[in-house]
């Protein structure tokens, strides 16, 4: 099954923002201790498999590889942690008009020089993907997609439109689509109503 599964094409889709997804399964960031999803390198995987990145076949096909080799899967998760920290503060520091550091560019970069090549594209029902011609047990491929939507998004225009959520206990990602592009907040709903409670009751002790 293993062999089968990654031995032949696979399609990779090219998902606008995937790279704040996953820089964001780290969240609360600006609290001691922060919330992490990812905890083992299975998570790292469920992850994958939710976003449905590649066929569940393909899927299965890596974790079974991993799961076979334990201290791969170690360094595995550790360098999927590592790239996602880079592009963490990659994006962070857009948000905040300031150039990302040279070593997470250069941990980006390097990574991407180790995905798969995006030569072919193919219809499928809901788009267009890349057809790589296989996929090997490697970080750089599991996340390849992630990788690509993180070099895409900075060198799009919408790279001006990344912002860190303005409540400094949460430093959430994510892209503004509003109409005047004055978003703060993640969620209006969480973050939002929670600073204008903190302001009211600022107000209320004041007055």
């Amino acid at each position: 099954m293993v062999a089968s599964a990654l031995d032949r094409p696979t399609l990779l889709p090219a998902r606008a923002d995937l790279c704040l997804d996953y820089a964001n399964t780290r969240y609360w960031r600006g609290t001691e201790p922060a919330t992490e999803e990812l905890r083992t390198f299975d998570d790292v995987l469920a992850w994958h498999g939710s976003k449905q990145i590649v066929a569940a076949d393909a899927t299965a096909a890596l974790a079974a590889w991993w799961r076979e080799r334990p201290r791969q899967a170690d360094g595995a998760f550790a360098e999927a942690l590592a790239l996602r920290e880079a592009l963490y503060r990659i994006f962070s520091a857009t948000s905040q008009a300031a150039q990302p550091s040279e070593a997470d560019l250069d941990t980006l970069n390097r990574a991407l020089a180790r995905t798969p090549s995006r030569a072919h594209l193919r219809h499928t029902d809901t788009g267009y993907a890349w057809q790589v011609p296989r996929l090997r047990p490697a970080v750089t491929d599991l996340l390849a997609p992630v990788l690509w939507s993180a070099a895409d998004l900075l060198t799009n225009t919408r790279l001006a439109r990344v912002r860190r959520c303005a409540n400094d206990k949460c430093l959430f990602l994510f892209v503004d689509d509003s109409r005047n592009g004055t978003r703060r907040w993640c969620s209006m709903s969480m973050c939002g109503n929670r600073a204008k409670a903190h302001r009211h009751y600022a107000k209320t002790r004041q007055g």
